[in-house]
């Protein structure tokens, strides 16, 4: 009977203990995860991070197409208002030192930008006679060739991507043919941004018209004559041609 007894309170005893086991809650998962509400909150914070980030590139790139366009325009009129001014092209002017300024370097006075001298020359006589701000030397050997867009910041005005705005007499335009004075627009420009730059100034396609890709970089920069955007193409340069 004592044995009975004995066994029934140990029993009681474990049952009790396992209703406090459970009671406690051991088995319990003490890490919580996120309910569908948390991760749709999350992913669309991720969205709204994303958007900006994107809209803000974009809004970026139109800003350089814009800098960038106003810049060439600005050139073009420099150039025109120069012409009429002294009836010469700015950088061929042969009488730049007597009639501008001492210390312009001069022309040959053919019409053309056709030399290291003229290349240099245009941006030191269009400073030095009010048309373009800025104060550039006029230092020929820092103007490469007829072809290149080499050039240096005390020579030549930059565009937005650090390259450099050149004027030269040549064909350097894609498919261009006959030789004339063209605007480089420089290199380091994304493809992307010529593009748009093409569609603004011109007809938005790179190898007609008078805005085209530079033909040392048309490989690069485009496919069957047209901006190859999908490339993601960072180094490309463009020509305007008068």
């Amino acid at each position: 009977m004592n044995t009975l007894l004995r066994d029934k309170d140990t029993s009681m005893k474990r049952i009790e203990a396992i209703s406090r086991f459970y009671r406690s809650g051991p088995l319990r998962c003490n890490q919580s995860g996120f309910t569908l509400v948390e991760v749709a909150i999350v992913l669309a914070i991720v969205g709204l991070v994303l958007g900006g980030v994107f809209q803000g590139q974009a809004l970026v790139d139109s800003a350089r197409v814009r800098a960038m366009s106003t810049e060439i325009s600005g050139i073009q009129t420099a150039m025109l208002s120069f012409q009429d001014r002294y009836r010469a092209i700015a950088g061929d002017f042969s009488k730049a030192s007597l009639q501008i300024d001492s210390a312009a370097v001069a022309g040959n006075g053919n019409g053309r930008i056709d030399a290291s001298a003229e290349r240099a020359g245009v941006w030191q006589q269009l400073s030095l006679a009010g048309f373009i701000s800025g104060s550039y030397d006029g230092v020929q050997g820092a103007t490469g060739t007829a072809s290149d867009v080499n050039c240096s910041p005390t020579t030549c005005p930059q565009n937005p991507f650090s390259g450099f705005y050149k004027i030269s007499y040549g064909s350097q335009a894609a498919d261009s043919g006959d030789a004339a004075n063209e605007i480089f627009t420089g290199d380091q420009v994304p493809v992307h941004i010529l593009s748009q730059l093409d569609a603004r100034l011109d007809d938005g396609v790179a190898n007609t018209g008078k805005f085209r890709v530079h033909q040392e970089y048309a490989s690069a920069c485009t496919v069957s004559g047209d901006w190859n955007v999908s490339s993601d193409a960072v180094n490309c340069a463009a020509v305007l041609r008068d």
